[in-house]
């Protein structure tokens, strides 16, 4: 939704309505294959990682997320951590 606030913020555009933001979020796509969409992913992706107790196991956390994330990224999954993905890759991340 901020990224069709942001487009919808240019001079002169002073008459869209909450309503007119829902309507283009329904008619948008594509809206998670933009730049800044995949950063509000990955920035996710951390926060939740590193609420896991889990995670606190690991000395180079962010390591251990980027290399998560490269798994979910190239895949076709939803684009969040989940605990489960400590476990599914943990031969790849006991290295750290």
């Amino acid at each position: 939704m901020a990224i069709i606030k942001r487009r919808v913020e240019t001079p002169n555009q002073t008459e869209y309505t909450v309503r007119d933001l829902i309507k283009e979020l329904e008619n948008s796509k594509k809206i998670v294959n933009t730049p800044e969409e995949q950063t509000y992913q990955w920035n996710n992706f951390v926060r939740d990682f590193n609420q896991d107790p889990a995670s606190k196991e690991f000395t180079s956390r962010l390591k251990v997320a980027a290399i998560l994330w490269k798994f979910v990224r190239e895949s076709e999954r939803p684009k969040k951590y989940s605990h489960a993905l400590l476990h599914q890759y943990l031969q790849q991340i006991q290295d750290l």
